[in-house]
């Protein structure tokens, strides 16, 4: 007998988007699996859609294709689980649920610190249970190129050992170095792929790339010998657009990238490239007489559209991050991802039919302290953003969680900040907002706990997730203090 005035709340994390209570349990003692049934149907449009009916005797489930399987049963898990630990006690309920967007990520930075290929797993697996559905790997920047590349060989045995690790005023003497094998990298995109999440490649270009023009110094304007980088920040010395060796290198890299990673989507990055190298290079300034450009923005433009017809050529698409817009001449059919966008071109870019991934570090840069980005910080943010209109709210394709490692050295440390503000982004990524509740998502965090421990997070104290005003102003100064230098305040050279 169905009742509508009793509405309890299910421990499931992220919340589903349409349930139906019935005034009554059962318990998982009188389920009989041979009743139970889990199908596919084209009755459910969505293919990562689904229907999870708990009966008296069994458990029935219909989804619109292998991924809404998967999403009920990542349902279901939780459900047992919270009703192991009330004595076998399960409502009996009907759930119909789709996610809010298609793209629900989380990023990983493995060029500063290296992640274990076991650990990453674990990532993998809490990501899973939480109805993520892409892993964006951040491979190479200025401290560390982590992705073999048989063609261009240096860019591992020069491009992924750094001298020391100093980053703000965190200074750890001594060789840092490693990357994955093309091996490693395979072995990682079954493992998503196997609980339907793809990988994201990230190779930053033209900005962040020392670790490569340490390796090859010909891909630089000024042809110089440098150092892989060991300090945290922005630097003047970027890939050289005005030569044939720098897209020669980029495309061989690509291409072995491509092998290795089936994802439709290739980030190429586009973030902070200063722009002085190509002010002051040759070949820089002979490419923009050519093709008439107005300045180095535009070259930027010109250059990430180059690398975009070549991913284009291959068939995949390109992604970059919003400061690409900067030129204005971004080709249709690139994703930005935003980041931080003072000029608010993403939502620009959004009303005008482009595709938008938000990744705010205000809110979801998840390697700043609580104190910075409490949990419920993370968990209120609207990725439509308020310059977005109507039509451009189609466009803003999802979320991502990010971490970005150079203050991260260990995986505990890794889990603590990930966990649980990746689950908040998570719940946004899947749960209409008519249907989001920031103080039930604080209790049914709790009971998710075991859980990912289960699978070898350790999330951070129920305590931290949310400080007080002091303490916030506390960690926040404490993170400035650790983190700014001279350097990185008025810019290296």
């Amino acid at each position: 007998m169905e009742n509508l005035n009793i509405v309890p709340y299910l421990d499931i994390v992220p919340y589903p988007n349409s349930i139906r209570f019935f005034d009554s349990y059962t318990n998982l003692r009188a389920i009989d699996r041979r009743k139970s049934t889990n199908i596919i149907s084209d009755e459910i449009v969505n293919p990562e859609a689904y229907r999870l009916q708990v009966k008296k005797d069994r458990f029935l489930i219909t989804s619109g294709g292998e991924a809404g399987k998967f999403y009920a049963q990542q349902s279901l898990l939780q459900l047992v689980d919270s009703a192991k630990r009330n004595g076998g006690r399960i409502p009996l309920v009907e759930i119909v649920d789709e996610p809010a967007f298609e793209y629900r990520g989380f990023m990983i930075d493995s060029a500063r610190h290296m992640i274990k290929v076991e650990d990453i797993k674990k990532l993998v697996d809490a990501a899973a249970l939480l109805k993520l559905n892409v892993m964006h790997w951040h491979l190479t920047d200025d401290q560390g190129w982590r992705i073999e590349i048989e063609s261009y060989p240096n860019l591992v045995r020069v491009g992924s050992v750094r001298n020391g690790s100093h980053f703000g005023h965190d200074h750890v003497d001594g060789e840092y170095s490693g990357y994955y094998t093309k091996a490693q990298l395979s072995e990682i995109v079954e493992y998503c792929a196997a609980r339907h999440i793809r990988v994201i490649p990230e190779i930053d270009m033209p900005g962040h790339m020392i670790a490569a023009i340490a390796s090859y110094p010909e891909v630089s304007c000024t042809g110089k010998q440098l150092e892989v980088e060991s300090r945290q920040g922005i630097f003047p010395d970027i890939l050289c657009a005005g030569k044939p060796e720098t897209y020669q290198m980029i495309k061989s890299v690509l291409q072995e990238v491509m092998e290795i990673f089936p994802s439709q989507d290739i980030h190429i990055g586009g973030d902070e490239a200063p722009k002085k190298r190509w002010k002051e290079c040759r070949h820089c300034q002979a490419l923009i007489q050519r093709y008439r450009l107005n300045d180095e923005e535009e070259l930027q433009g010109w250059f990430m559209n180059r690398i975009e017809e070549f991913l284009h050529e291959n068939g995949r698409r390109a992604i970059v991050w919003n400061e690409a817009l900067n030129s204005g001449l971004l080709n249709e059919g690139i994703t930005v991802q935003m980041w931080m966008d003072r000029k608010k071109l993403s939502a620009d870019f959004a009303n005008t039919g482009g595709k938008v991934i938000i990744s705010p570090f205000f809110h979801y840069y998840t390697d700043y302290p609580y104190g910075m980005t409490p949990l419920n910080k993370t968990y209120k943010f609207d990725p439509i953003l308020r310059q977005i209109n109507h039509d451009g709210a189609d466009n803003v394709l999802g979320v991502e969680a990010t971490v970005w490692t150079e203050h991260i050295r260990d995986f505990e440390k890794l889990s603590y900040m990930t966990y649980p503000r990746f689950a908040a982004v998570a719940e946004t990524g899947w749960t209409f907002k008519a249907n989001k509740d920031c103080e039930d998502f604080n209790r049914r965090l709790l009971t998710l706990l075991p859980m990912l421990k289960a699978r070898g997070i350790e999330a951070a104290d129920p305590r931290d997730w949310n400080p007080n005003l002091w303490r916030r102003l506390c960690e926040t100064l404490g993170f400035y203090r650790k983190t700014l230098t001279k350097d990185m305040i008025f810019g290296y050279k």
